[in-house]
């Protein structure tokens, strides 16, 4: 069995992944007592909210995402927000990690079009393809402050790397790490360092015989390595088996 562990600042918050209605409606009231509301909630919109969060729940994990995670900080001044997600997908390469990459690298471009950058680069886990560009979303008016249905751009960066096959005959998969901020002009400065980060914690590992684990483990890892400028700090590792 393989494991993917990687590492991401502590002020990156898990999102649930595959959970029922009632876990949804309890994680959303408990980020919700962090932020007193000025008046008496409003229970419906809290459930149309704890709705919504069910069903990315289920489709997170219904589209292989092993690992979700958002960001909530202040940064030069300005509140900041930015979502992570790292996911496992079939892809059958082949025997050239290389060439899945460069395939993958040229397939991603021609789809979405001259707005998005990338390239192939090598991580301790082998070849990544890398792509930056931008996407919009339609944000619903449940999560929206003026109850309206919103156009969000936001900023993205996905990379896509090759995991190997184990030794117990798994087939070939491929490893996805998606960002996005709405904060576009935080990504050169705040959010590009700590994905580079992301991606040199990256590596995959066969298990040992008896090892279960799928745990957070935390690192010491000082502010300025994690986040730089960023002004995150504090690194917990993630271990996830593939």
């Amino acid at each position: 069995m393989i494991r993917v562990d990687f590492s991401v600042p502590v002020e990156f918050e898990d999102i649930p992944i595959g959970v029922d209605f009632e876990t949804a409606w309890s994680e959303l009231n408990r980020r919700c007592a962090r932020v007193p509301p000025a008046g008496e909630p409003d229970q419906e919109k809290l459930s149309e909210m704890a709705r919504t969060l069910h069903q990315v729940s289920r489709l997170l994990k219904e589209v292989g995402v092993v690992y979700a995670a958002d960001c909530l900080h202040s940064f030069q001044g300005e509140p900041s927000l930015g979502s992570l997600a790292v996911a496992v997908v079939d892809f059958p390469y082949g025997n050239d990690p290389a060439t899945a990459a460069r395939g993958t690298l040229r397939g991603v471009l021609e789809s979405r079009g001259p707005e998005w950058a990338g390239s192939v680069i090598d991580t301790q886990c082998g070849p990544a393809a890398v792509f930056t560009g931008g996407q919009s979303y339609t944000l619903p008016p449940s999560f929206s402050p003026s109850n309206e249905s919103v156009e969000v751009l936001t900023a993205q960066f996905h990379a896509m790397i090759p995991i190997p096959a184990g030794s117990d005959g798994d087939g070939r998969r491929m490893c996805l790490i998606a960002f996005s901020t709405p904060n576009i002009t935080h990504w050169e400065t705040c959010y590009a360092p700590i994905m580079v980060e992301v991606l040199r914690s990256l590596r995959f590992t066969e298990d040992s015989p008896g090892d279960t684990r799928d745990d957070v483990t935390p690192l010491t890892t000082s502010g300025e390595t994690s986040g730089g400028q960023s002004g995150l700090s504090g690194v917990p590792e993630h271990r996830t088996r593939l």
